[in-house]
């Protein structure tokens, strides 16, 4: 692992929405953004960033009201998601940290588990988080769809593991 950087996990709020696009990389995602930032009004939701200094290296959503939530018996699930860190910052502490505030956010609301999917082809984020205490549950075809900032709809296909793990 790199070198361990001083980060500062903290809820996103309205003045963020730009910077989750990672300078145009995820334009496409405008829409769900503000649809996730509404909810986070709502309490459905926190999004989290990850600064170093004052630049956004990584986020992490946090769904109190998925299709999860219910979904094992006794056991109030919070779904984790759209997760990424710039790969600059990655190995160094940052995605750890993300994931690890969330957990926390997660038990101090009542909840008992948390699930988070991965790309079956992203091996990295698969190890952090088996590493962190995830167990891979099922597989997923990871097919969805969404209309992008200008208007055009997008399908998407990417497999994935879906992952558990209890608080």
């Amino acid at each position: 692992m790199l070198e361990a950087l001083d980060v500062t996990i903290r809820n996103a709020d309205e003045r963020d929405l730009l910077a989750l696009e990672w300078d145009g990389e995820y334009s496409r995602f405008r829409r769900l953004y503000r649809r996730a930032m509404d909810e986070v009004r709502e309490g459905k939701r926190i999004i989290f960033v990850a600064e170093v200094g004052k630049l956004i290296v990584g986020q992490l959503f946090v769904h109190f009201d998925s299709a999860w939530r219910k979904a094992f018996i006794g056991q109030d699930t919070g779904y984790l998601h759209s997760f990424r860190v710039k790969s600059d910052f990655r190995n160094r502490g940052v995605g750890r940290n993300l994931v690890t505030k969330a957990e926390t956010v997660l038990k101090e609301s009542g909840f008992n588990r948390a699930v988070i999917s991965v790309a079956q082809t992203n091996e990295a984020a698969l190890r952090l988080y088996k590493s962190l205490g995830y167990e891979p549950f099922r597989e997923d075809p990871g097919r969805w769809s969404f209309k992008d900032h200008h208007n055009q709809v997008h399908h998407i296909s990417e497999p994935a593991y879906i992952l558990r793990k209890s608080l």
